[in-house]
């Protein structure tokens, strides 16, 4: 069969889309002014909207006062029995985060970037787990990545991130014991909304992108959103990939003040670039062979490449009957295609640097929706609100993986990765499919004295097949589970909330054991207790206690030569506390604080069968920094200069391990970012910079398998106007 590759994104094509799209962004947007000069302001027509945006729309300030994704209903974020941070809309225009993994790094609790340089995905832990893979939720449903198909969502594209940090399995069935990351896409506002932007940065990447909204019919009823945008750039490894276009569009149709209904859809196309893992001497290979180059390790083949395409629709429906029932829908459809190919690391000997080929063709289809009832009630003194729901999520990813173990050495004299790879045969075609169905419940209730009680639970039932395409055959596993969450808070009239909360989650395991029976689901359950005080509507400290721990945890069978089998003996526990102070300190400046503490541990562990074998047992967990500290400064400067915001930040994240071999340590690095804003009429000038002094620093280092560097200095100057 002859083998033709999927089609680069060329430069030409990609400069000529970018000019194109400013012309015609810049016609529209301008046509749109002269038409709003004799247009009055609309507010908007439906009060079910307006209630709605109040706990999932646009933030303006460092503090979101409310949220629903902690609690379903919808409450004052106060009122969450349970740790959650809200990096909001004007946090996202300050720092302008290309990655969403940039967007979370202020918040306790998360490490980003956890694998460098690597951009296929967003990857982050919360709590000590590694989360970056099955953490991501977009809207309140599952965005989660399927091989290496991960629906990548931009930053532009999102009005806030609401991070919930330890078990979240009543409200959002399977996922790992860290917590979970939900992104709020950008909705249509019957307020007119028009904005152009221009950037150019480091590694030769041009931007341009818009943002457009209005009401667009007569009886202010209907309004529409479309944003876009596109970059074409590099990374700072050698001929990297760094483009990206998207388009996404909204449609929101309010016909009364009980129903309204919101359509979403969006198409992007990438070009990202592989993780650069590169071999350290002393570490990976006798330092007497080196040393390599001091560029090794931001080279690459020219075999790499990772592209992907994109597509995804859905809606929002929400109506309010009588005697305070409401039923709300939300329902998304999404398919990705990916091209990925590279020339990886393998191991280092006597002979050289040993390299190895492969190449993955995936297809992944994703369709999820979650139906609920919410029930808002007055019982004497308390406030009741009641939220039962259905939830389903389906996903399916086809993987053609080519890969025949044909080794390139690479002298330590002369270590040149510009050679021809070929593609390499094919060595299967494999399709997984995942079903999950689960049933819900939670009621969140405030009494007139301060005290709210919310307690949830949650039955899911989920199936599991694995087909090979090449041979036709399918194993299947299926199984249950049950989870619950119980918390209370108290609001005292000085601004003080303590709360107490325990939560629990679970996620599929695969496999199964020696002797062939399934394995049953990991869980995890929370302990935690914490204080919240908010001397002002716009400013918040916070505090917590957690003990977390996960169970059942699946691991190889140290007696099976083939890892092909597994036993369930792990636990891991994860404890310590967190701070934040989110919020606006004075007229003039607002900040965000936070500081992490974690004691992560493995309690349980498989006994090992050779002498030779790691002792997991009392390691660490993986991704689990001891320390974190970050601070970010946002400072209205005008009294110095009419229209000037600057902005400033410092993150210290400690060492850590890789692996639960704890076999290699992760070096600690402390990263400062800036950013400036200056707004002149109409027109706003940022600059933009991330890691400031240009500090050199592993993201990671993993056991056997060398590092990747973190990111360099970035920076990014873009030009915006308000049409």
């Amino acid at each position: 069969m002859t083998y033709f590759p999927a089609p680069r994104f060329p430069r030409r094509s990609l400069n000529g889309i970018l000019a194109g799209c400013t012309a015609i962004c810049s016609v529209a947007l301008a046509a749109q002014s002269a038409q709003a000069q004799d247009a009055a302001p609309m507010e908007l027509p439906s009060i079910l909207l307006r209630y709605e945006l109040d706990y999932s729309g646009r933030v303006d300030g460092y503090l979101a006062p409310a949220t629903e994704t902690g609690v379903k209903s919808g409450v004052p974020l106060s009122d969450v029995p349970q740790s959650i941070s809200v990096v909001t809309s004007t946090e996202l225009e300050a720092r302008q985060p290309d990655e969403v993994e940039d967007a979370i790094a202020y918040v306790p609790g998360i490490a980003a970037s956890t694998w460098g340089t690597d951009d296929r995905f967003d990857q982050f832990s919360i709590r000590g787990f590694d989360m970056g893979s099955s953490a991501l939720y977009r809207d309140g449903l599952p965005q989660k990545v399927l091989s290496f198909s991960a629906f990548s969502t931009d930053p532009y594209m999102i009005d806030r991130v609401d991070v919930l940090r330890g078990p979240a399995g009543v409200l959002y069935g399977s996922n790992d014991a860290g917590g979970m990351v939900n992104l709020v896409t950008k909705r249509p506002v019957f307020d007119r909304l028009a904005q152009g932007r221009l950037s150019y940065g480091s590694n030769n990447t041009a931007e341009t992108a818009f943002d457009w909204s209005d009401t667009i019919s007569a009886d202010g009823t209907m309004a529409a959103r479309v944003t876009g945008l596109l970059r074409d750039g590099e990374t700072e490894v050698h001929s990297s990939d760094n483009d990206r276009a998207f388009l996404a569009g909204g449609f929101t149709w309010a016909p009364t003040d009980n129903t309204t209904l919101t359509l979403l859809g969006h198409v992007q196309k990438d070009a990202k670039t592989p993780l650069i893992m590169a071999p350290v001497a002393g570490e990976d290979f006798d330092s007497a062979f080196g040393p390599l180059p001091d560029d090794y390790a931001y080279r690459q083949s020219d075999y790499n490449h990772f592209e992907t395409t994109q597509e995804s629709f859905g809606w929002e429906l929400t109506h309010r009957f009588g005697e305070g029932l409401t039923f709300n829908q939300r329902v998304r459809l999404a398919h990705q295609t990916t091209d990925y190919a590279q020339l990886d690391f393998s191991y280092a000997d006597a002979s050289g640097l040993n390299y190895y080929a492969f190449r993955n063709d995936e297809d992944a289809r994703t369709f999820g929706f979650d139906n609920n009832v919410k029930w808002e009630t007055q019982l004497g003194n308390v406030e009741n609100n009641l939220i039962a729901g259905l939830d389903y999520q389906y996903s399916r990813v086809d993987v053609t993986h080519y890969y025949d173990g044909s080794i390139y050495t690479l002298p330590y004299s002369d270590p040149n990765l510009n050679f021809t790879v070929a593609d390499p045969a094919l060595s299967s075609h494999d399709r997984t499919t995942y079903r999950e169905t689960g049933i819900y419940v939670q009621d969140h209730m405030k009494f007139s004295n301060g005290t709210a009680v919310t307690a949830g639970l949650r039955y899911s039932w989920f199936e599991n097949d694995a087909t090979d395409l090449l041979a036709g055959t399918t194993s299947s596993q299926s199984d249950s589970a049950a989870t619950g969450m119980i918390g209370v808070t108290h609001e005292f009239a000085n601004g003080l909330t303590p709360y107490i909360g325990y939560s629990e989650g679970f996620i599929q395991n695969v496999g199964t054991t020696a002797t062939g029976q399934t394995l049953d689901p990991s869980k995890s359950k929370q302990w935690e207790v914490g204080l919240r005080y908010q001397p002002t509507r716009d400013l918040m400290f916070s505090g917590t206690v957690f003990d977390l721990r996960k169970t059942n945890v699946k691991d190889y069978d140290p007696e099976d030569d083939t890892y092909s089998s597994f036993v369930q003996v792990g636990e891991v526990r994860s404890r310590g506390f967190e701070l934040e102070a989110r919020g606006r300190l004075t007229q003039n400046l607002q900040a965000i604080l936070s500081y992490s503490y974690l004691d992560s541990e493995i309690t349980e562990a498989p006994d090992p069968v050779l002498p030779t074998d790691p002792i997991k047992k009392g390691n660490a967990n993986s991704f689990a920094p001891m320390h974190q500290l970050s601070l970010w400064l946002d400072y209205d400067a005008s009294a110095l200069v009419q229209g000037l915001t600057v902005g400033a930040g410092i993150r210290y994240t400690a060492e850590s391990y890789s692996t639960q071999d704890n076999l290699r340590i992760t070096p600690s690095n402390t990263i400062a970012d800036m950013a400036v804003t200056y707004e002149a009429r109409n027109f706003d000038v940022n600059l933009n910079v991330s890691n400031l002094f240009d500090r050199d620093y592993y993201g990671v280092c993993y056991d056997g398998y060398g590092c990747a560097k973190g990111e360099g200095r970035v920076i990014k100057v873009s030009l915006s106007r308000q049409f």
